[in-house]
């Protein structure tokens, strides 16, 4: 009997793509959330409060302000691994204190799907489109110089 040695043939402009628009839309949504969190900081940091955390003004603005870094560089495509991994802490610890510490289906269904949309760029990294692209692009230029 024969061995098969199949290949998946993948097209790199459209593998970049396809990371690319998939950063694009989830650090968008992280964006909007938290920017919607911040719009009505009043009841965020209600639930902060009640939830009994320590300086709870601190911890609520500290949350928000780091998961908007962490959608901006995933956006960009900055270090992609490492912040889409903590893209899904930062949501989760958002939506705990946005649902004030209740999980409903609601809420475990968009984690779900976040931490879906997110594992292409944790496993696979960030495409062509990002600067970490740019970035090795130019250390190899560096070392290659002679």
């Amino acid at each position: 009997m024969t061995e098969l040695d199949l290949h998946c043939q993948i097209d790199e402009k459209a593998f970049s793509w396809t990371l690319f628009l998939t950063r694009l839309f989830i650090g968008s949504v992280l964006a909007y959330t938290v920017i919607g969190c911040l719009l009505y900081y009043r009841g965020f940091l209600y639930n902060v409060a009640a939830l009994g955390v320590p300086m709870p003004v601190t911890v609520g603005v500290g949350l928000l302000v780091v998961q908007l870094l962490l959608s901006l560089m995933l956006l960009l495509g900055w270090f992609t691994r490492l912040v889409s991994g903590l893209s899904v802490l930062g949501a989760v610890a958002v939506g705990f204190v946005f649902f004030a510490g209740e999980f409903n289906r609601i809420y475990i269904a968009l984690i779900i799907l976040l931490v879906t949309a997110l594992l292409p760029s944790v496993l696979l990294g960030p495409g062509k489109i990002s600067l970490d692209y740019k970035n090795a692009q130019r250390r190899a230029n560096q070392t290659f110089r002679g």
